[in-house]
């Protein structure tokens, strides 16, 4: 299915069909975003002393954990789910004070951000954290779609977009090319660039405008290199690799769509934390 097709379909009164299971789906939406206003209002002295964000979060309605995000057509979350309001492309400052918050959690967020606000988000993360807060950082890994692309791993790529397997790596990371690449000409550059450089050719070829209107693709890659050399550039000295349900912090672990953490992917996905010393 092309991206063309795809975003006519996932928008197409036809595929609004209601099931038992988007029935249930809803429901528990529903019930998470009266439990939130509840909890609002009765943690709101608590909570602003002891600030936990979910930057990119959503649909997220865990008990004292504040969801920074920004409404769009292809998120539309209700706006009583978001506390914070708030465009990660517009390189303004995060809206909390130096040293204020306990906790920042991203999950499947940085891998929609064009690269050239990524610096700065983490950054603001920095500056934002008290001393002794912590960040934890989930994406899908690169290195293991990397991997999986050369040894001709289709099965790697099950849940992403694509006719081939060449155009199921490129939706992994860069899925404006999709169809805008050969299968012969992907190859040549694989075997010829290193890494970095191959993943970054092709995400720096799409149009930001893309990012705007389609904000639930992915247009950037990530690995733990890469995300550990922007962490230290940001400030941090302790940075270190995680796994799935295994933060250092039990304030960032726990299972649940809706209200864990981890549980987008896991199995594609890179971990990482960094503590503010």
């Amino acid at each position: 299915m092309s991206i063309k097709n795809f975003i006519e379909h996932k928008f197409s009164i036809k595929s609004h069909k209601f099931s038992i299971y988007t029935i249930y789906i809803q429901s528990l939406i529903i019930m998470g975003s009266y439990l939130k206003l509840l909890f609002k209002h009765i943690d709101k002295k608590r909570d602003d002393h002891n600030l936990m964000i979910n930057i990119g979060g959503g649909n997220f309605f865990r008990r004292h954990w504040r969801v920074l995000d920004f409404p769009a057509q292809w998120y539309n979350y209700k706006s009583r789910i978001i506390d914070y309001k708030f465009d990660l492309t517009s390189n303004k400052p995060l809206p909390f004070s130096d040293n204020s918050v306990a906790f920042f959690y991203s999950s499947h967020t940085l891998e929609h951000i064009p690269q050239e606000f990524c610096q700065h988000i983490l950054d603001e993360i920095y500056r934002c954290l008290k001393p002794g807060g912590a960040v934890r950082i989930t994406v899908p890994d690169l290195d293991f779609a990397y991997k999986a692309f050369g040894k001709r791993n289709i099965g790697f790529f099950v849940k992403y977009l694509g006719q081939n397997i060449e155009e199921k790596f490129l939706c992994f990371f860069a899925s404006y090319m999709m169809d805008k690449v050969s299968p012969k000409e992907l190859w040549k550059n694989y075997k010829r660039l290193k890494k970095e450089e191959f993943c970054d050719f092709y995400a720096q070829q799409i149009p930001r405008r893309y990012q705007k209107q389609f904000t639930g693709y992915h247009i950037n890659w990530w690995n733990y290199n890469k995300i550990r050399r922007m962490l230290i550039k940001a400030g941090f000295k302790n940075v270190y690799r995680s796994t799935e349900q295994r933060s250092r912090f039990s304030e960032m672990r726990g299972v649940g769509k809706y209200w864990g953490f981890d549980s987008t992917h896991p199995e594609l996905s890179l971990f990482a934390e960094a503590v503010k010393t």
